[in-house]
């Protein structure tokens, strides 16, 4: 939606931001940095949700392996069908268009998830709170395991977005990066907010980039990462309000 020479943008008071912005803020430049504060002070940035229907068939996929292809197919053929709807309007229209990428993509990295056992994640998760900052992580899905009888958990953060076009080592490096701070962010919200008896388990803490076919984990020795996410939010903290 435009916005008038007359709009104002309202500010949300306290510092937030979410995960996979907080991991992509690790790796950016001061500008881009100061860019992605300013992102996540103002409310209602975005003219709409990109990719949420395609989130959601995900999700009922990935928890159903019985019924996975069943339902992508069902949804894809949704997708095909609001793609030619004139009645509606052109985000609707294209974001169905890419959802049917999405969906291409994830069926090509289905051998990389298969008999992992996928539970379905509450629909409303408590914030990740990290020196003041809320963290939005919100797992799209958790993960159940058992090792030497002891009941484990994780989840998975699906990053669904335009794939890189960069396809140089550097390029790779940095997605590989981005993808172990959004990882490490999973961890510790399934050990802080979602364990429920079990025992979160970094392997099984996940950052999905459907779009590039990647999986990325949380490391198994993250103390480092938590201190580098510890102080990006204390210097986001420090900076909300003044950019």
């Amino acid at each position: 939606m435009a916005r008038g020479p007359d709009y104002q943008p309202e500010f949300h008071a306290e510092p937030r931001i979410s995960a996979n912005e907080l991991a992509r803020f690790m790796l950016a430049g001061n500008t881009g940095k100061l860019g992605i504060i300013k992102r996540a002070r103002e409310k209602g940035n975005a003219a709409g949700v990109r990719y949420s229907d395609a989130r959601d068939a995900i999700k009922l996929a990935l928890c159903d392996p019985a019924g996975e292809i069943r339902h992508l197919n069902d949804a894809a053929n949704r997708f095909r069908q609001k793609e030619k709807d004139t009645a509606l309007s052109a985000f609707m229209r294209a974001d169905a268009e890419k959802s049917i990428d999405v969906l291409n993509a994830l069926s090509l990295m289905r051998n990389q998830y298969a008999g992992t056992d996928f539970q379905a994640a509450p629909l409303r998760q408590p914030k990740l709170i990290l020196s003041g900052v809320q963290v939005s992580v919100s797992c799209d899905v958790l993960i159940h395991s058992s090792h030497k009888s002891e009941d484990q958990i994780g989840g998975a953060l699906l990053r669904l977005g335009i794939p890189e076009e960069d396809p140089t080592e550097t390029a790779k490096r940095k997605r590989e990066d981005m993808g172990a701070y959004a990882a490490t962010l999973v961890f510790l919200h399934v050990q802080r907010n979602l364990a429920s008896g079990r025992k979160a388990s970094p392997g099984l803490c996940w950052s999905i980039d459907v779009q590039c076919r990647d999986i990325h984990r949380a490391p198994p020795r993250n103390a480092a990462r938590v201190n580098e996410l510890e102080a990006a939010c204390t210097m986001i903290a420090a900076l909300w309000g003044k950019v």
